[in-house]
């Protein structure tokens, strides 16, 4: 994997900038109890850290948090400003993310009030502060408080389906969406600073952002751009812009922007992982006044690239395909949400290793969802390192939302903000305004449900399009040249004709009636949603039950199953594949199974739908706590089954089989590297003993995109829907050896017999925190599972077919190693 490369890129700078962080206190809403609240973070957090509420994770703890929200909170903060900052041009109070009503007092004078959790908050306060102690205080109004009045007095209410209080203002409120509850997380509305507040003081001009957009690239690479510095002010006089890569040029700021339009000879583009190089140019920015007085200095770091959607008619009905740099690109990944219900928890190394771990599943694309928050800027970072494309939605999902030129105004401030910093992102790939808004509105049954008739479901319609159809692009055109579209998925799921049009998320086996074998049956153009839900493994269940409530049954499994059908729809499809689970120990397991066979069924059938089908987007990567989900990896970062197996299937040269018929086995070849290369390819065939029956090898030629059908019946006799196993091996464009094992069993395959199998510390390397774990089998096993009760365990693989013999798991670990009695194993 590459190594990352973090730059300083996009974040606030100017001359002789001095930040001072500020730190609060809070006082208790019941208790008047005045308590350390540090730099940033909830009040649920500052509560768990003083000892009076629980780990809202354990048990069903989350209960205990909901008064929260009855009462406002006041945070408070006294710092010192000694007489040299005053000499400062600038002295900024700087709100990165407030969450998210609050008034804001500087020494008694209201500097504002905040409303938009999605944007930063500065106020320019030299003139209010003192000479030496200074005092500001910030009085948080919790939504279903701020909202109260105006839900009271409303004609009708707009739907919110998955706030789950009894006043449902999730729609009017610009923060996180699945805070308010949604079918894999809990309830916990976060009240606070979600980052640090710092005083600034600096000397010249203020830039709220840098972007870079690429407007066009030629036959012959010459790229055109455009620098641009967005300002808190606008600038009048004229000043000089220099730059390391394009020399000097005298501008002027208009309408708050400075900008510089430049051209790149022969550019060297970005392009995603698989396709190319991502090549990224450094560049060293300062702007001086006419007489050489320096006032800003940044190092900057872009990409040049262009992405494009076709949203077309062709012969099947209509596409959606990602174009980049004038090619077509197949999308394989994942639909991403946010890492921790709390905010304040999560770092940029958290956000580094989020994607690092995409990157090692073989991904070329993540969404992030539209119920969450924008990531930082380590995010976008590692995804332009590592070459992970990213599908950006705004932060909008699964209700209705307001058009009124209030709200309007409040979304406009956030985006002006929000898209420059995204989208001068080289591995920004494409806006979507929301998530499942415009299906709802004609699927789900809104109108009948919330009463929302007439004129009032015209104002919806008529609100979702200002919002939509009007604003969003409107401003995505002014601040980038990423293409937009409206929703996702522009099409429903349901009717054959449905998955012939556009974007597609497919929950007919989830939330309809559809047998498990349609995954690889009901593909549409771009599969942005589809998925199926498993529990997390043992140690991430002891995270937050006891073994005496490992049942389904248990009011806790219950209580951390937030799908209205999760645990009955994982044990009916479980039951259907392997047969009842004998415990239920052997249901975790057999939940994974299922799970993994669910979407690796389907991106088989995607992938090799090309080209008609162009994109696989599963849903989803990861969690925000610890609970059965739809997630492949775990939110302690242990990878489930799913996360194992895709990473095979997502192989930009890999061997996928298809299944038509049960037990009836197909094997394709498949590339999606640009070049044209000769793959090489062995396979051996084995009973179930160990015994090698066949073995063969050929050559293709593959060019991008192509796949071939591999006839084990024409290349090694009789043994094409045998009960045998079949290891594949085959080379990459690299010349890279890949291997991959499939057993032609029936997917219940279970022999009885006595388990002999034996595990064994193989090697230990202390220094650099890695084991091998050595496994004796004595018989034929399927999808052997190694565990450990220890959490975060990388494993090299997991989940595999084991012939008789020795076989090796190469593990690394943080912190204390595992012992060899924390593991464990389990198989069919």
């Amino acid at each position: 994997m590459k190594k990352l490369f973090i730059a300083s890129q996009l974040i606030f700078s100017s001359v002789m900038a001095q930040d001072q962080v500020l730190n609060w206190t809070v006082e208790h809403a019941v208790t008047k109890e005045v308590l350390d609240a540090g730099t940033h973070g909830s009040v649920q957090e500052i509560l768990i850290k003083k000892g009076e509420l629980p780990d809202p994770f354990y048990g069903k703890n989350e209960e205990k948090f909901g008064w929260i929200e009855n009462h406002t909170w006041e945070f408070e903060s006294t710092f010192t400003v000694d007489d040299t900052s005053f000499q400062n041009d600038f002295l900024e109070l700087i709100f990165p993310f407030v969450d998210v009503y609050a008034e804001l007092y500087l020494n008694d004078s209201l500097l504002g009030v905040t409303q938009n959790a999605f944007r930063p908050y500065r106020f320019e306060v030299k003139s209010l502060l003192k000479h030496g102690e200074n005092k500001i205080r910030a009085k948080f109004y919790p939504p279903v408080l701020f909202h109260k009045e105006m839900y009271e007095k409303a004609n009708y209410h707009l739907p919110a389906p998955n706030d789950v209080h009894e006043i449902a203002i999730a729609p009017y409120t610009r923060k996180p969406q699945y805070q308010f509850g949604w079918d894999w997380s809990l309830r916990m509305n976060t009240i606070g600073f979600m980052k640090p507040v710092s005083l600034n003081a600096s000397n010249g001009i203020r830039v709220v952002n840098k972007n870079v957009v690429t407007r066009s690239i030629d036959e012959q690479l010459t790229a055109t751009i455009d620098l641009e510095l967005h300002l808190i002010e606008n600038q009048t006089e004229d000043l000089i812009w220099k730059s390391k890569l394009f020399g000097e040029s005298v501008l002027r700021a208009e309408k708050g922007v400075i900008r510089r339009s430049e051209t790149i000879d022969k550019a060297q583009l970005w392009w995603p992982r698989g396709h190319g190089d991502q090549h990224l140019y450094n560049d060293e920015w300062t702007i001086s006044t006419i007489d050489g007085k320096v006032i800003y200095s940044s190092d900057v770091r872009f990409g040049i690239k262009q992405s494009k959607l076709i949203n077309e008619k062709d012969q099947w009905g209509t596409n959606y395909e990602i174009w980049f740099n004038n090619k077509p690109i197949f999308c394989k990944g994942g639909d991403y949400i946010p890492q921790d219900v709390f905010p304040a928890r999560v770092k940029d190394e958290d956000l580094r290793k989020m994607v690092e771990q995409l990157a090692a599943t073989n991904f070329n694309m993540v969404r992030v969802w539209g119920g969450g928050y924008y990531p930082d800027d380590a995010f976008f970072e590692a995804c332009d390192e590592l070459g992970i494309m990213v599908w950006q939605d705004f932060m909008f999902a699964c209700a209705m939302y307001p058009g009124n030129p209030d709200f309007l105004l409040n979304v406009q401030e956030e985006i002006e903000y929000q898209i420059p910093r995204i989208a001068s992102h080289p591995s920004v790939t494409i806006f979507n305004g929301n998530n499942e808004v415009s299906v709802a509105w004609k699927y789900w049954g809104f109108q009948v449900r919330y009463n929302i008739y007439g004129k009032d479901a015209d104002e919806v319609q008529a609100s979702y399009d200002r919002l939509f159809k009007e604003l969003i692009p409107t401003k995505v055109n002014q601040f980038s040249a990423q293409p937009y579209i409206h929703t996702s998925p522009l099409s429903h799921w349901g009717k054959d004709e449905f998955y012939d049009n556009g974007s597609q998320h497919y929950w007919g086996v989830w939330h309809g009636k559809d047998p498990m074998e349609d995954f690889a049956k009901k593909i549409g153009r771009f599969n942005a949603e589809y998925g199926f839900q498993s529990f997390p493994e043992y140690s991430t269940l002891l995270n937050f039950s006891t073994k005496d409530q490992w049942s389904l049954q248990s009011d806790v499994m219950k209580h951390h199953q937030k799908s209205y059908v999760g645990n009955l729809m994982i044990e009916k499809h479980a039951n259907l594949l392997y047969g009842k689970a004998e415990n239920f120990e052997q249901f975790i397991y057999l939940s994974q199974l299922t799970q993994s066979h669910a979407v690796s069924i389907a991106v088989s059938g995607h992938r090799l739908n090309f080209p008609r089908c162009m994109g696989t987007l599963y849903w989803q990567v990861n969690d925000v706590w610890s609970a059965p989900t739809w997630s492949s990896i775990d939110y302690y970062w242990n990878w489930k089954a799913l996360n194992y197996h895709v990473k095979k299937d997502y192989e930009d040269v890999a061997i996928l089989r298809k299944e038509p018929t049960p037990n009836q086995f197909e094997y394709y070849l498949i590339s999606d590297v640009p070049q044209t290369f000769t793959c090489k390819v062995h396979f051996e065939i084995f009973d179930l003993k160990g015994k090698k029956l066949a073995e063969n090898h050929f050559k293709k030629v593959m060019s991008q995109n192509e796949n071939m059908k591999i006839c084990l019946g024409e290349l090694a006799g009789n043994y094409a829907n045998q009960n045998v196993v079949v290891k594949f091996k085959w080379t990459t464009a690299e010349g890279k050896e890949l291997t991959r094992d499939f057993s032609q069993l029936p997917i219940a395959y279970n022999k009885a017999g006595n388990d002999d199998s034996k595990i064994s510390i193989h090697c230990h390397d202390s220094a650099r925190k890695e084991m091998t774990i050595k496994v004796d089998v004595k018989r034929y096993v399927r999808n052997f599972w190694l565990f450990s009760e220890k959490a975060g365990l990388q494993f090299d693989d997991n989940f595999v077919d084991l012939l008789p013999g020795d076989h090796f798991f190469k593990i690394k670990y943080e912190g204390e190693a595992p012992s060899l009695e924390s593991f464990g194993f389990q198989h069919l």
